[in-house]
C-alpha cells in the first residue's frame, strides 16, 4: 500500500483526544486527515455539542484546506474514538459534492490493515444536485 495512507492515518491518530469541553460540548472523539489534490495534508477533529453547532472531523479538515486556498482533495482517512477506521458520514459526501469536488477522483481509507481503498462516488453514486453541476 502507498505509505500516503499510514501518513494520512497517523495524522488523524494524532487529533484523537476526546475530552468534554463542558456538560454540552465534546471534541475529538474522531479525526479525519486528507490529501489535497496539491498535494499537502490537512487534518480535523471532531465536536460534539447538543445543539446543532456540532461540527465532524471530515468537516474540520475540509475546512482547514479551504482556508488554505486549497479547493480539492485526493484521498480522504476518517478514525473514530478507538483509532478505527470508518466510513465518511452523507451528509460529509453531499458536501463535498456541493462544493463541486469530483468524487470519481477522490479515495477513501476502507481499512489499513487489509490495504482497501474504495472510490468516495460508490458511496453515493446517485445524486440529487448532478444535474446542477453540469452548468458550471
Amino acid at each position: 500500500m502507498d505509505k500516503i495512507w499510514l501518513e494520512l492515518f497517523n495524522k488523524a491518530k494524532e487529533k484523537i483526544n476526546s475530552k468534554e469541553l463542558s456538560t454540552f460540548v465534546t471534541t475529538g472523539n474522531s479525526a479525519c486527515a486528507l490529501l489535497s489534490s496539491k498535494g499537502n495534508i490537512y487534518a480535523g477533529s471532531s465536536i460534539t455539542s447538543n445543539s446543532n453547532s456540532s461540527c465532524s472531523a471530515e468537516k474540520s479538515a475540509i475546512v482547514e484546506m479551504i482556508n488554505n486556498k486549497e479547493y480539492s482533495l485526493s484521498k480522504i482517512v476518517i478514525l473514530n474514538e478507538l483509532e478505527e477506521v470508518i466510513m465518511p458520514s452523507l451528509k460529509t459526501i453531499e458536501f463535498l459534492l456541493e462544493l463541486g469536488i469530483d468524487l470519481s477522483e477522490v479515495e477513501v481509507l476502507v481499512s489499513l490493515d487489509k490495504e482497501k481503498v474504495v472510490k468516495l462516488n460508490l458511496l453515493l453514486p446517485s445524486w440529487w444536485g448532478t444535474y446542477r453541476n453540469l452548468k458550471y
